[in-house]
């Protein structure tokens, strides 16, 4: 059987949408409707977690450029020029959050479990061929031949051990969002008077 040796989008996008849930800047209001929990911050964290894979569609590329530090850095810069040029000023927050976010896929992929020789990543790339691979095997592979009898089963269990290992932290970031919401990034939480004696 031919299962990828990483985690699925689903895994990905949660590491994505902790990052940006932890990276957005607070604001003034509580968030009332879906669409102020996943904002476009968020969002964009989560797509570029999970980007990294669009390599699949070219043969013998996937777990190369893509999935390097290189790769990392070049979000950062990227997202630092075209928001420089869209308002003048670049969005280092914002270039860092993507950044991050992208990370979470090499890190993701370096702790799941590989049975492709070689096994791992080439976090290096360019400068180097060597795969890196944590042997941890955290994160079960995905079968990506979906028209296969076994593929239902193997990925609703690699679903399955995404969701009760990322899904908690997702939840903690969305957690401590929800909270930093709750009042302007300039104030301090509200304090309780003291007692009188």
């Amino acid at each position: 059987m031919m299962f990828a040796p990483m985690p699925s989008p689903l895994g990905h996008s949660l590491a994505g949408l902790t990052v940006g849930w932890l990276s957005e800047p607070a604001f003034s209001r509580r968030p009332s409707r879906w669409s102020d929990t996943l904002t476009p911050w968020a969002a964009w964290c989560a797509v570029v977690a999970a980007a990294p894979d669009a390599d699949l569609l070219f043969p013998h590329f996937h777990r190369t450029a893509t999935h390097s530090v290189t790769a990392t850095v070049s979000v950062l810069i990227i997202t630092a020029i075209v928001t420089g040029k869209v308002t003048r000023r670049p969005a280092w927050g914002f270039a860092i959050a993507l950044a991050a976010g992208h990370a979470t896929h090499l890190l993701l992929d370096w702790l799941g479990t590989d049975r492709f020789p070689p096994p791992g990543l080439q976090v290096l790339w360019p400068f180097s061929g060597k795969y890196f691979y944590s042997g941890i095997d955290l994160f079960p592979p995905v079968e990506r031949r979906l028209w296969r009898p076994e593929a239902l089963g193997v990925n609703a269990i690699a679903a399955f051990w995404e969701l009760a290992i990322m899904g908690p932290v997702a939840a903690a970031a969305w957690f401590v969002r929800q909270r930093r919401r709750r009042w302007p990034a300039s104030d301090t939480p509200p304090q309780r008077e003291a007692a009188s004696p």
